[in-house]
């Protein structure tokens, strides 16, 4: 048993009791302010300093302190599902709100990536659920339904995708946040599943927090894919809702690896029944859009050799898409790069060479596979990837993910 779980077991409150209000604020606040005096940039495990190591696990023991924790066998469940389901009622038929988030992310990055060494970056989420309209955007990646596609583009290199508005999996984790009714029932879930998950609850006289402790999903190879996302982490998700509305007031995101927690997520603002102004869900005219609609993809295709790439493994068409980055054989390229910019890759790897291709392998809860490559790039600098690959398109062939 770690030191941390430990101290959780010796300051687990047996009996439920009321926080004073501000409580939980003074303690987060003091926890914040210790991890910001101790990490500045992304912190390597091996060059932590034990002793701000053991003062961010004090104040981590007194955020423990301060709630109580239900666990299965001990605690009746629906002590929390009751509330998730009043709070569900209340969301039910109110319209529009605007949401700030803070992410520890890259700004370009998918929004399904977090990174606990990056510095947050803040996101913008507007719903309106009466046009069935929402907006994402942080400083380098923009998302927008406008009611009749999902559109999703990089200002900064003027590219983009446009998909069926079915497609909300375009902004992974934030999907949830589109209905709070959502994220309160998937919350829930997890509440009644209880499949390593714990619930902890604190109140005071106008609020209850509470609090899913949830270890990553999945199975790994490698640590591959391993706190890249929030369902592949080992997070700690707080929320805070009004006691007598059940609105959602707070929410903070913890994520754990290698001994070290950190805040990767906050929502630090959210309006309830605010007008959103229509210029959030203009789309711009002067992107080069990669059409991932189905009709889109018929109608690329006509002109590329899938047949080329029909019936390859994941590894053997990694070796085949290298080996058309070698020559830059685009006509092959725009099969299995399907949605990637030719241009912003280009500098890296056109004239590159696979130095070693080995098999694929799944980890965590990718759709896909990985592909363990070394690579020399056009610099001439040698470079281990580990390529995802998918095949979840209409041809069933593997194309690029991610990893390059």
């Amino acid at each position: 048993m770690k030191n941390t779980d430990n101290i959780e077991k010796v300051l687990t409150p047996q009996c439920e009791f009321k926080a004073s209000s501000g409580l939980k604020d003074r303690i987060l606040e003091a926890a914040e302010q210790s991890e910001s005096r101790q990490i500045h940039v992304a912190p390597k495990v091996h060059r932590v300093n034990f002793r701000r190591w053991v003062t961010s696990c004090a104040a981590a023991a007194a955020v423990i302190a301060a709630v109580v924790i239900f666990k299965p066998g001990t605690t009746p469940m629906y002590a929390a599902t009751d509330f998730f389901h009043a709070a569900i009622e209340y969301f039910t038929g109110h319209p529009s709100f605007v949401a700030a988030i803070k992410v520890r992310a890259d700004p370009q990055e998918n929004f399904s990536y977090i990174n606990m060494s990056r510095r947050f970056v803040g996101h913008r989420l507007a719903v309106d659920p009466q046009t069935e309209r929402w907006a994402l955007d942080k400083s380098g990646r923009k998302a927008v339904n406008d009611g009749q596609y999902i559109w999703q583009w990089i200002p900064d290199n003027g590219y983009g995708w446009k998909d069926e508005i079915t497609n909300i999996g375009a902004i992974s984790d934030f999907a949830l946040f589109l209905n709070p009714t959502q994220l309160l029932a998937y919350e829930e879930s997890i509440a009644a599943a209880s499949k390593g998950a714990v619930l902890k609850k604190a109140e005071d006289e106008n609020t209850i927090t509470l609090v899913v402790t949830s270890p990553p999903q999945g199975k790994y190879v490698d640590r591959v894919g391993l706190n890249s996302s929030i369902i592949e982490s080992d997070t700690r998700r707080e929320y805070t809702f009004d006691k007598s509305t059940g609105r959602l007031l707070e929410m903070e995101i913890y994520a754990k690896a290698y001994g070290i927690t950190r805040k990767i997520v906050q929502m630090t603002s959210i309006d309830y029944n605010t007008s959103i102004p229509q210029y959030l869900f203009d789309v711009p005219e002067d992107i080069r859009w990669t059409d991932n609609t189905k009709e889109g993809i018929l109608k690329a295709a006509e002109d590329l050799p899938i047949a080329e790439f029909s019936g390859l493994s994941a590894d053997e068409t990694v070796k085949k898409m290298f080996a058309a980055m070698k020559v830059w054989d685009e006509r092959q390229l725009k099969v299995v790069l399907r949605g990637v910019d030719l241009a912003a890759i280009s500098k890296a790897y056109k004239g590159c060479t696979l130095l070693e291709c080995n098999s694929a392998f799944k980890s965590g809860t990718y759709a896909g596979v990985f592909v363990p490559c070394k690579v020399k790039l056009s610099n001439g600098k040698e470079t281990k990837l580990n390529v995802a690959m998918r095949n979840d398109n209409p041809w069933n062939i593997w194309t690029l993910d991610g990893g390059i």
